[in-house]
């Protein structure tokens, strides 16, 4: 056991000076060129939650750069409200991010089913309808960060 947080702690400690910390709202580039893929997960149906979320998607995108970073938000059980044109509040900001920034957004099928919701009642915002589990391990596997906010 001592031998893995050991093995742990030196990997940790490797990893850190590699990383480039920025001034909050430098709006410099990182230094390098590649797009990033981001997957967001969202399981709240707290209205605050939810617009915390596309804060943080937007203010990823104001610091990254449209070019330089796709982005898919996933909702499974009560954050599908996000989506549902009965429930949400949020449909002006959920199409700004997309049209703005392209913002893809996926209904997890399984949820939809259990909350007895169709394609027709989602906002025409949304893409994908799979099972969000699925999605997300199938994102992680391709390399995509996932991010719970």
């Amino acid at each position: 056991m001592w031998k893995q947080v050991v093995v742990a702690g030196v990997l940790l400690a490797a990893l850190l000076p590699s990383q480039q910390v920025r001034g909050a709202g430098s709006g410099e580039n990182s230094g390098t060129d590649r797009t990033h893929h981001v997957v967001m997960h969202l399981n709240s149906g707290d209205e605050k939650v939810q617009r915390g979320v596309l804060n943080n998607i937007r203010h990823l995108f104001q610091e990254v750069g449209r070019e330089k970073l796709h982005l898919e938000l996933v909702v499974h059980g009560a954050g599908l409200s996000l989506f549902t044109k009965q429930a949400t509040t949020l449909g002006p900001d959920l199409a700004q991010l997309k049209a703005e920034y392209g913002v893809a957004y996926t209904a997890c099928s399984n949820t939809m089913k259990a909350m007895k919701v169709t394609r027709a009642d989602l906002i025409d915002e949304v893409g994908d309808t799979v099972p969000a589990i699925v999605r997300l391990m199938e994102r992680q596997e391709q390399g995509w960060v996932y991010i719970k906010p």
